[in-house]
Protein backbone atom coordinates (compact mmCIF):
# COMPACT_ATOMS: atom_id res chain seq x y z
CA UNK A 1 0.00 0.00 0.00
CA UNK A 2 1.38 3.43 -0.73
CA UNK A 3 2.30 5.84 2.17
CA UNK A 4 0.17 9.01 2.17
CA UNK A 5 1.75 12.02 1.17
CA UNK A 6 2.67 14.53 3.39
CA UNK A 7 1.18 17.68 3.92
CA UNK A 8 1.99 21.20 4.76
CA UNK A 9 2.52 21.40 8.54
CA UNK A 10 2.40 24.44 10.44
CA UNK A 11 2.37 25.46 14.54
CA UNK A 12 -0.18 27.13 16.03
CA UNK A 13 1.11 28.28 19.98
CA UNK A 14 -1.58 30.41 21.84
CA UNK A 15 -3.94 27.87 22.73
CA UNK A 16 -5.07 28.08 25.99
CA UNK A 17 -3.98 24.72 28.22
CA UNK A 18 -7.22 25.07 30.50
CA UNK A 19 -9.05 23.74 27.60
CA UNK A 20 -9.34 19.90 26.82
CA UNK A 21 -7.48 18.71 23.97
CA UNK A 22 -10.93 17.37 21.89
CA UNK A 23 -11.76 20.84 22.37
CA UNK A 24 -9.00 22.40 21.01
CA UNK A 25 -8.80 20.52 17.93
CA UNK A 26 -12.52 20.89 17.47
CA UNK A 27 -12.13 24.37 17.67
CA UNK A 28 -9.01 24.80 16.18
CA UNK A 29 -10.48 23.35 13.08
CA UNK A 30 -13.45 25.68 13.19
CA UNK A 31 -10.97 28.56 12.94
CA UNK A 32 -9.32 26.62 9.50
CA UNK A 33 -12.54 26.07 7.88
CA UNK A 34 -14.42 29.70 9.06
CA UNK A 35 -10.83 31.24 7.10
CA UNK A 36 -10.73 28.81 3.82
CA UNK A 37 -12.12 30.24 1.00
CA UNK A 38 -15.65 28.57 -0.51
CA UNK A 39 -13.55 26.62 -3.01
CA UNK A 40 -10.92 25.48 -0.65
CA UNK A 41 -13.44 23.68 1.67
CA UNK A 42 -13.89 20.45 -0.10
CA UNK A 43 -10.14 20.40 -1.04
CA UNK A 44 -8.03 20.69 1.84
CA UNK A 45 -8.28 18.35 4.68
CA UNK A 46 -6.23 19.31 8.29
CA UNK A 47 -5.25 16.89 10.77
CA UNK A 48 -4.38 18.47 14.37
CA UNK A 49 -2.09 17.24 17.64
CA UNK A 50 -2.29 19.32 20.59
CA UNK A 51 0.97 19.25 22.33
CA UNK A 52 2.44 20.41 25.06
CA UNK A 53 4.14 24.53 25.17
CA UNK A 54 8.05 24.08 26.05
CA UNK A 55 7.87 27.60 27.60
CA UNK A 56 4.42 28.21 29.32
CA UNK A 57 2.36 25.45 31.32
CA UNK A 58 -0.58 27.52 30.81
CA UNK A 59 -0.31 27.29 26.81
CA UNK A 60 -0.96 24.39 24.56
CA UNK A 61 0.51 24.46 20.81
CA UNK A 62 -0.56 22.36 17.76
CA UNK A 63 0.65 20.70 14.65
CA UNK A 64 -1.56 21.29 11.65
CA UNK A 65 -1.36 18.95 8.88
CA UNK A 66 -2.96 20.33 5.63
CA UNK A 67 -3.41 17.90 2.98
CA UNK A 68 -5.05 18.91 -0.36
CA UNK A 69 -2.99 22.29 -0.78
CA UNK A 70 -1.98 25.76 0.83
CA UNK A 71 -5.11 27.82 2.08
CA UNK A 72 -5.22 31.34 0.67
CA UNK A 73 -5.18 32.52 4.57
CA UNK A 74 -1.90 30.67 5.05
CA UNK A 75 0.03 30.77 1.82
CA UNK A 76 1.91 34.43 2.93
CA UNK A 77 4.01 31.53 5.03
CA UNK A 78 5.01 29.66 2.35
CA UNK A 79 6.25 32.46 0.48
CA UNK A 80 7.42 34.34 3.69
CA UNK A 81 8.46 31.47 6.33
CA UNK A 82 9.57 33.71 9.17
CA UNK A 83 6.00 35.18 9.33
CA UNK A 84 3.18 34.23 11.32
CA UNK A 85 -0.54 34.82 10.96
CA UNK A 86 -2.53 35.62 13.77
CA UNK A 87 -6.14 35.00 14.09
CA UNK A 88 -8.77 34.61 16.81
CA UNK A 89 -10.37 31.75 18.19
CA UNK A 90 -13.47 32.48 20.36
CA UNK A 91 -11.72 34.44 23.44
CA UNK A 92 -8.09 33.41 22.06
CA UNK A 93 -5.35 35.11 20.27
CA UNK A 94 -3.60 32.50 18.07
CA UNK A 95 -0.65 32.15 15.66
CA UNK A 96 0.12 29.93 12.86
CA UNK A 97 3.81 30.09 11.65
CA UNK A 98 6.17 27.60 9.70
CA UNK A 99 9.40 28.43 11.10
CA UNK A 100 9.57 26.23 14.14
CA UNK A 101 12.00 28.66 15.96
CA UNK A 102 12.69 27.72 19.39
CA UNK A 103 11.70 24.48 21.04
CA UNK A 104 8.20 22.58 19.88
CA UNK A 105 7.59 19.58 21.21
CA UNK A 106 6.42 16.73 18.97
CA UNK A 107 4.08 14.70 20.98
CA UNK A 108 2.39 14.64 24.31
CA UNK A 109 4.80 11.96 26.62
CA UNK A 110 2.69 9.16 28.81
CA UNK A 111 1.34 10.51 31.89
CA UNK A 112 1.71 7.19 33.39
CA UNK A 113 5.31 6.91 31.95
CA UNK A 114 8.42 7.51 34.15
CA UNK A 115 10.52 10.23 31.91
CA UNK A 116 14.25 9.02 31.97
CA UNK A 117 17.44 10.63 30.32
CA UNK A 118 20.61 8.54 29.30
Amino acid sequence: MPSRQRGHVFRVSGLPASRSDDELVISLKAAIDDNLEDEERPKIESRVAIVPCCYDDDERMALVELHGGVPTFLAELTANPLGDWQVEMGDDDISFDKHFFGFTQLYTPDPESSVTAE
